[in-house]
């Protein structure tokens, strides 16, 4: 009986801890002071599903950064993403991170789709994409 309520115990356990899950996903940093990009892949499922094909930044009229990142589906299935730029100073910390959230992202198979993101600060001297999977299916 014992050991029946401690199997009930970690199996419980485990459909509750499943649900507080986070999806790690692909980042793109781009400093726009010397042109360099780095991409950091944190999720296997996406590093094989998708791909970084160009990454273009330039001012706008008003002075600020813009950065435009291409995305390619390398699967021929729909993906549901979500994806969010932040943008950080010459100290590395993040620029008013409470205003930028994720915005949904529907990548279609063997397609490509180019996101963009203007800085909220002329301070702002570079950039990071992220993309992660939708957590729930959309209806």
């Amino acid at each position: 009986m014992k050991t029946l309520s401690l199997i009930f115990s970690v199996m419980l356990a485990g459909v509750l801890f499943s649900g507080c899950r986070t999806t790690a996903g692909t980042s793109v940093v781009m400093n726009h002071d010397t042109g360099s990009s780095v991409i950091y892949e944190g999720n296997t499922r996406l590093h094989n599903n998708m791909a970084v094909t160009a990454v273009t930044y330039n001012k706008v009229p008003n002075g600020l950064n813009r950065v435009n990142i291409q995305l390619t589906s390398l699967v021929q299935r729909d993906q549901y993403l979500q994806y969010r730029i932040a943008w950080f100073d010459a100290d590395g910390m993040e620029i008013d991170a409470e205003t930028r959230t994720y915005r949904p992202l529907l990548l279609h198979g063997l397609d490509s789709v180019t996101v963009t993101g203007v800085a909220n600060s002329p301070a702002a001297v570079t950039s990071r994409l992220r993309v992660r999977e939708e957590r729930s299916l959309p209806r």
